[in-house]
């Protein structure tokens, strides 16, 4: 592969005289919690400082008993209060400068609410849980220079998977355009969880679990491009494991392609030691011990499934993701609209859409919102929640001409848009149902769940789209 630019360049001599400042991300993971300290001067990236990890078994908890116990909370507030003093050695104390985030393992937890709000009167760190689909975004962003900057990957069709303690989340780019972005219920550390309340025997291990890692396989299989060439490119740390122990450079600028053959023998040989040895043997914390086998056999089926000789693996993880949202505006921008409009225009095109007909009632439907902008208020987030909508409005006939407009609802309400936190997908989705018939009903569930300003948007956008 050719040598990458930085995913994060080092600071010059000529960036340093302007002001920067300390920047930090934590993350509640299944296995442990991680932190990296950074120095950015807001405009030319972040040059990482520090990283710490201490494991705590959240997933342990979370996919065992549905909630965590009185001693993992005080665990995690202990690793939190000791990060809060290292930050303070380092100058960085503002909350505009510190992300702290929750993956699956908090967002599942029954008693997530009360577990949050004890770290945050024991910590001060307000903790955001963020879903599959804000983790597919953040990704993306931060992974597309990379990609664009390769002259092999940036035309490619390309699957970037990471296979997380508690899901395996999957993007399939083709070029610049995504094909799917999806999470499955697949994770390196649910599965042999899953596996020790069944008690299953040691010997059966890697049948069991090659039999569920094959069971998401053929979803996956759908909806993969006949005929199409796949580049797999393999995120987390497992993989950076992998590299290390396979004798490859993974230097912070590089992409390094490692041959199946050698990844499946590593793999194999870690299946023949109990997780104290893998400890013993290659030196790596308790956390990661537990979560190497299902990551690595995992993404050594995948590439057996997609037919090709190599992984790619590249030291991107989620900090450095979360590093770039921490500099990139919250606003929205037309690029983060294109990527929205993108999706949804696959997303159409999978279900039958007469795009020509969506593409034409979205234009129409912009229109009168420009013109109307003055009366309504309304944002650019709002006009591409319209646009979407419209070129799905009538996605419902691919299951039948009868209330094809409550089908459109629950198609893409189940649906993958890319680019769209819950609430905006959720939006999108009744401004398609209400596009026609009934108006929206104080006994409809969905529409009474919104909170007022998102009741009256809907109304807006709807009104717009049934003019």
């Amino acid at each position: 592969m050719s040598q990458q630019p930085p995913l994060f360049p080092e600071f010059t001599d000529s960036a340093r005289t302007h002001l920067t400042h300390s920047v930090a991300v934590i993350e509640l993971g299944t296995s442990a919690i991680r932190m990296a300290i950074g120095e950015t001067d807001g405009g030319s990236g972040v040059k990482t400082l520090d990283q710490l990890v201490r494991g705590v078994s959240l997933g342990k908890d979370t996919f065992t008993r549905g909630v965590f116990r009185r001693e993992t909370l005080q665990q995690c507030i202990n690793v939190l209060r000791s990060y809060r003093s290292k930050l303070s050695e380092y100058q960085c104390t503002s909350p505009a400068n510190i992300r702290v985030v929750a993956t699956s393992a908090v967002r599942e937890a029954r008693n997530r609410m009360a577990f949050l709000d004890r770290i945050y009167t024991a910590t001060g760190f307000s903790v955001e849980t963020i879903d599959d689909a804000d983790i597919s975004r953040e990704t993306y962003l931060a992974m597309r220079p990379v990609l664009e900057a390769n002259d092999e990957l940036r035309d490619a069709t390309t699957m970037l998977m990471e296979v997380g303690g508690g899901s395996t989340d999957v993007l399939l780019l083709q070029g610049p355009d995504i094909l799917l972005a999806h999470s499955y219920r697949l994770g390196s550390l649910r599965l042999p969880e899953m596996l020790k309340l069944y008690s299953t025997a040691r010997d059966q291990i890697r049948s069991l679990m090659t039999w569920q890692i094959e069971r998401v396989l053929e979803q996956i299989r759908d909806v993969i491009p006949r005929n199409h060439s796949v580049k797999l490119m393999a995120l987390g740390g497992d993989l950076r494991f992998a590299a290390h122990d396979l004798q490859f450079d993974l230097a912070p600028a590089s992409i390094v392609a490692l041959p199946v053959k050698d990844l499946a023998r590593l793999t194999r040989r870690l299946l023949s030691l109990t997780v104290d040895q893998i400890v013993r043997r290659h030196h790596v914390e308790l956390s990661q011990a537990e979560t190497l086998v299902p990551a690595l056999l995992t993404n050594v089926l995948t590439a057996e499934m997609l037919n090709t000789a190599q992984v790619l693996v590249t030291s991107f993880n989620l900090r450095d993701a979360l590093f770039e949202s921490l500099l990139r505006s919250t606003e929205w921008t037309a690029d983060s609209c294109g990527l929205v409009i993108r999706s949804a225009r696959e997303f159409a095109r999978r279900h039958g859409v007469d795009l020509e007909h969506a593409e034409h009632v979205a234009r129409l439907s912009r229109q009168l919102y420009r013109s109307l902008q003055t009366e309504h208020g309304l944002d650019l987030r709002c006009e591409t929640i319209l646009y979407t909508a419209c070129l799905l409005h009538e996605v419902g006939l691919f299951v039948s001409q009868s209330g094809y407009h409550k089908h459109s609802w629950y198609l893409i309400s189940h649906g993958e848009l890319f680019g769209l936190n819950a609430l905006d997908h959720q939006l999108v989705a009744l401004v398609a149902r209400y596009h026609r018939r009934a108006l929206p009903k104080p006994t409809h569930e969905p529409y009474a769940r919104l909170s007022r300003d998102n009741r009256v948007i809907l109304l807006r956008l709807a009104g717009i789209l049934r003019a």
